[in-house]
């Protein structure tokens, strides 16, 4: 019993600490943004106004709906059918969305309700590029 406490305060064994301190050390510097709960779309009823009274981009890859809501801050939210794939398909399809409008609600001059409508090209296709070049089409035809 002694040799085995012996051992684990050798003086040339590594310490928990340092692991702990080296793990911490790798974690990146600017965490991707993240999408905060106030900014998610969630209510059925804003999902089917947003639908209904917008307007709607259609790319490749996805759709999406924008809405101007005077005086709300800007929220998005994400339709991903079982026709994109399997769930794990489905939920990188999501993550990579989520990231998208968390980068691009903030820069909005206007509060703006988005629904994205994911297609089945959007696992293989060029996903930002067609989000952006939509959200942008979206954001003109709003603010004219």
């Amino acid at each position: 019993m002694a040799s085995a406490s012996a051992c684990a305060h050798a003086p040339g064994a590594p310490s928990f600490r340092a692991v702990v301190v080296r793990a911490a050390s790798a974690s990146p510097a600017d965490p991707a943004p993240v999408l905060p709960a106030p900014s998610r779309l969630r209510n059925p009823v804003d999902f089917r106004d947003t639908l209904r009274q917008g307007v709607r981009c259609g790319r490749t890859s996805l759709i999406v709906h924008a809405r101007r809501v005077d005086g709300a801050p800007s929220r998005a939210g994400f339709i991903v059918s079982k026709a994109v794939g399997n769930a794990v398909n489905r939920n990188r399809v999501k993550r990579r969305l989520r990231h998208l409008a968390a980068a691009a609600l903030p820069a909005f001059p206007f509060g703006v309700d988005v629904v994205v409508r994911a297609l089945p090209a959007s696992t293989t296709g060029d996903l930002p590029g067609d989000f952006r070049s939509a959200l942008g089409t979206c954001l003109e035809r709003l603010s004219a």
